[in-house]
């Protein structure tokens, strides 16, 4: 703690204060020892901030869909979202209306970088596409198809 507060000087303090007040309110464990401190927020909390975590995540996306306006058909949440379908987004968009497609990737790319999450898989699929493969029975389809029960 002491090293702490020469390396952060007037804000140590502040900061201070903040853990003691959450340590009181019972949201964090504080393990102190010899060497240091160790935080951790309690366990019945962290599912909580994950969902809401993922909650600001998904909405934030949704209006990044729907500034698309038509072009985006459908999008399916996956792996990191807790339906295991072996991606993490799937967008469906009209093929018509495909615009710069790129952009979009970018815009989500950067949306993820802000919650810092540096890795993640989004598929692509024009309307057809979609359509073609399931007629054809296509796994990745259909493994879509189970989790959603969609057509």
């Amino acid at each position: 703690m002491r090293a702490l507060e020469t390396d952060l000087g007037w804000t140590f303090p502040a900061i201070k204060k903040q853990v003691d007040v959450l340590e009181e309110a019972q949201l964090i464990s504080i393990l102190k020892e010899s060497t240091g401190w160790s935080i951790s927020l309690r366990k019945e909390f962290s599912s909580l901030l994950k969902e809401l975590f993922f909650l600001a995540l998904k909405q934030q996306l949704i209006d990044k869909f729907q500034e698309q306006g038509e072009r985006i058909l459908q999008y399916f949440w996956g792996d990191k979202f807790g339906k295991p379908i072996g991606m993490d987004i799937i967008l469906i968009y009209d093929e018509e209306k495909k615009g710069n497609i790129d952009a979009l990737k970018t815009a989500i790319s950067e949306i993820f970088r802000e919650y810092r999450i540096e890795s993640v898989s989004v598929v692509f699929m024009g309307a057809d596409e979609r359509e073609k493969r399931y007629r054809l029975a296509d796994r990745f389809v259909l493994q879509v198809m189970r989790h959603y029960n969609t057509h």
